[in-house]
C-alpha cells in the first residue's frame, strides 16, 4: 500500500472519483503529460516547425489533455484496487 492505514481510511471515504481526480490525473497524469509533451518537441514535430509552432498547436494540446487524462486513470484505477486489496487484507489480519 501506498499510504498508511489512517491516511488511506481517509482517502477511501472521499471515494474513487476524487482519488481519480487528484491522485490519478494531477499527480501521476500531469507530470506524465509534461514528459511526453517533451518528448514530443524532440519526435512529433513536423519537419520545419518550430518549437513556438509545434506548442500552439491544437493538436500539441488534445495530445496532452488525452496523454493526462488517460494514463492517470489508468495508474489511479490499478492504485486504488491495489490498495483496497492491502487494506481488506490487514483488516483480515493478513488471511
Amino acid at each position: 500500500m501506498n499510504f498508511s492505514r489512517e491516511i488511506w481510511a481517509e482517502k477511501r471515504k472521499q471515494g474513487l472519483l476524487r482519488y481519480l481526480l487528484i491522485d490519478g490525473i494531477l499527480f501521476a497524469g500531469g507530470p506524465f503529460a509534461v514528459v511526453m509533451q517533451i518528448i514530443g518537441v524532440f519526435l512529433l514535430r513536423d519537419e520545419g516547425q518550430s518549437i513556438g509552432q509545434y506548442f500552439s498547436s491544437s493538436r500539441t494540446w488534445v495530445t496532452f489533455l488525452l496523454h493526462g487524462t488517460l494514463f492517470g486513470l489508468t495508474i489511479g484505477t490499478i492504485n486504488w484496487f491495489r490498495n483496497e486489496k492491502t487494506f481488506k487484507s490487514s483488516e483480515d489480519g493478513g488471511k
